[in-house]
């Protein structure tokens, strides 16, 4: 007997343009630097403790202390030194930008998101201590504690890490070094437009644009969203994996060169809607909510997540 696997039906007809497969890293948990600082004092394979990743991210933040903002502005810390007995704050700094404000600094996780806990403490640590901004460092956040930030009574803005820092003495760093980038929120809605031949509703989502508060200004900066990279939809997002299931590029001038390749005559309607904004109507899935991602044009995730009953 011979088994056989992974054998489809072969047609001629149909190019396919994408494999098989999407497959995207899940971000662990949030924890607070408390409970890894517990875990590493019960582990026993000698990895280093949060003191050092806190000291190594301090020391990479006084190299490379130049922020980039959109449209080519930048903002520069100065004075960056390390606060002692501070249950939620890790830093503080001056901003250069013609008013020197003192600055509060929170590293996220070295292995996890920021958590909205967190961000909660942390701000009102910092107002506490008479800080007029609050600067989150890390490497991933959640999209609830995203949202929070434009809630918050101090300004809160999250300045995405390079994945590179990870790699800690192999990476090279200086004054030039594109290490931290600021980055904003999608602003999307989801419009509930009608029903399924057997009665289930139907949804559609589009993207207005990204949303960007200027630390330097103190203003949010908007993004149209002709001008997004990339942005992906989940239509049953689960909180913890975001699985794309409509996946659209705006900002591209490659869709000429693809119909090329193709050989094929197509509508003029598929590649609009390849590089549009709004998505296909889709069902929601048992956990009724979705989530969008946008990739924008310096690489970093950007992710809102919306229920069923914030639809139109």
């Amino acid at each position: 007997m011979v088994t056989l696997v992974d054998r489809p039906e072969v047609n001629n007809k149909i190019t396919r343009v994408c494999g098989t497969f999407t497959v995207e890293a899940t971000i662990q948990a949030a924890m607070t630097l408390a409970e890894e600082e517990d875990q590493a004092a019960g582990a026993s394979n000698g990895t280093a403790s949060p003191r050092a990743y806190l000291d190594r991210m301090i020391e990479v933040l006084r190299q490379s202390k130049t922020l980039r903002l959109p449209r080519n502005a930048i903002l520069e810390l100065d004075a960056v030194r390390p606060l002692a007995d501070r249950e939620y704050l890790h830093a503080e700094a001056l901003a250069k930008n013609g008013d020197e404000k003192r600055i509060a600094i929170v590293f996220g996780p070295e292995d996890g998101a920021i958590g909205s806990e967190y961000v909660f403490n942390a701000t009102m640590e910092a107002m506490q201590q008479g800080f007029q901004q609050l600067f989150l460092f890390g490497f991933a956040i959640q999209a609830k504690a995203r949202e929070m930030l434009e809630k918050l009574k101090i300004p809160t803005t999250y300045i995405a890490v390079t994945p590179d820092v990870v790699m800690s003495d192999l990476l090279k760093t200086g004054k030039a070094s594109e290490i931290f980038s600021i980055t904003g929120l999608p602003d999307i809605t989801l419009e509930k437009i009608g029903d399924k031949g057997k009665g289930a509703p139907l949804y559609r989502v589009e993207v207005k644009g990204l949303d960007i508060f200027r630390p330097d200004t103190m203003k949010t900066d908007s993004i149209e969203a002709d001008n997004l990279p990339c942005w992906m939809l989940d239509a049953n997002y689960n909180g913890m994996a975001f699985c794309a299931s409509q996946v659209f590029f705006p900002k591209t001038g490659a869709w000429d060169n693809l119909q090329k390749s193709l050989k094929g005559e197509f509508s003029d309607s598929v590649w609009e809607h390849l590089a549009g904004t709004v998505s296909e109507p889709f069902a929601l899935g048992d956990h009724k909510r979705i989530a969008v991602k946008v990739i924008d044009e310096r690489g970093n995730e950007l992710m809102v997540v919306k229920s069923a009953e914030g639809a139109k």
